[in-house]
């Protein structure tokens, strides 16, 4: 077989649009070379894309490419062995040669990954960590005026009127949770940055409405504690309005009231009528005109 390196064969060949032609075949050692009779070159074939197209009894048809832009015939089987075993060979060695690079891309993809996510991270802290209680209760403000057509009870009266029943869950602070009755499509209250409770307006409808409205509000003064609602804000916002956000300016930031914290209760067990008493549920009710 280390003949073949050397030794010429007969073969047919032919281009797609041209009829078969007798020529001679050599092996080089990266090519296959295809000569006319007369030993002028015709082609050169790489050994790392020649394929087997037919093995037929008497001659096998190799091709340079998928496409099958040519054909050659080769009649003696020894060499048809020889190209095959040099044809692999090549590949072999191709192969081996492109898995580091192909395990250098696929490094790069996950480490590019994994600093794209811890800076991501390290982005939203840095927002976190710059957001004033003052600033955090703008971005709320801005959320609840993004809300269009939504019906409410006075914000002021109703607030007022909660404050003054001296609820022990409820904070009597100037940074209290700040109460807004509206009209949503959702059964369970959004929480946005700044205390700004967004309580669905059928909840004083409710028979057990006294006990949900209790119950939710110790699950947002939880979240509070925790600056969930304000992270829940950051972690919705695209990376490049953060970075925006960061230098001083938030008209990017996405206000969307989806980007608030849904407090839900359905996990939840709680007393019913629990918080507030009777007279002062309707109280409530008549403040919202209900």
């Amino acid at each position: 077989m280390v003949g073949y390196s050397k030794l010429e064969v007969k073969g047919e060949w032919k281009s797609k649009s041209n009829q078969f032609e007798e020529v001679l075949v050599t092996f080089d050692s990266i090519s296959l070379n295809i000569l006319d009779t007369k030993g002028e070159p015709i082609r050169q074939w790489a050994y790392s894309s020649i394929f087997l197209k037919n093995k037929e009894a008497s001659k096998s048809m190799f091709c340079p490419d998928l496409e099958e832009t040519e054909s050659l015939y080769i009649f003696d089987q020894d060499a048809e062995s020889h190209l095959i075993l040099l044809c692999n060979k090549t590949k072999r060695k191709k192969l081996a040669k492109l898995f580091p690079w192909i395990f250098i891309v696929i490094l790069l993809i996950f480490s590019s990954t994994f600093f794209l996510g811890q800076l991501r991270i390290v982005i939203e802290k840095i927002a976190l960590s710059l957001t004033s209680y003052e600033q955090e209760r703008n971005l709320g403000n801005i959320m609840f005026s993004e809300i269009l057509g939504a019906s409410y009870c006075d914000i002021k009266k109703t607030n007022e009127y909660i404050g003054s029943l001296n609820k022990n869950y409820l904070s009597r602070k100037r940074n209290a949770i700040e109460f807004v009755f509206v009209d949503l499509e959702s059964k369970n209250s959004i929480l946005f940055p700044g205390r700004k409770l967004l309580v669905p307006y059928g909840i004083l409808e409710r028979e057990d409405g006294a006990s949900v409205l209790t119950e939710t509000t110790k699950l947002a003064l939880a979240a509070i504690k925790i600056k969930k609602p304000i992270k829940k804000f950051f972690s919705e916002q695209r990376s490049k309005a953060l970075l925006i956000y960061i230098f001083g300016n938030f008209t990017d930031l996405n206000f969307d009231k989806d980007n608030g914290l849904l407090i839900s209760l359905d996990s939840t067990s709680y007393i019913f009528n629990e918080g507030f008493t009777d007279n002062e549920w309707l109280k409530l009710k008549n403040i919202c005109k209900l």
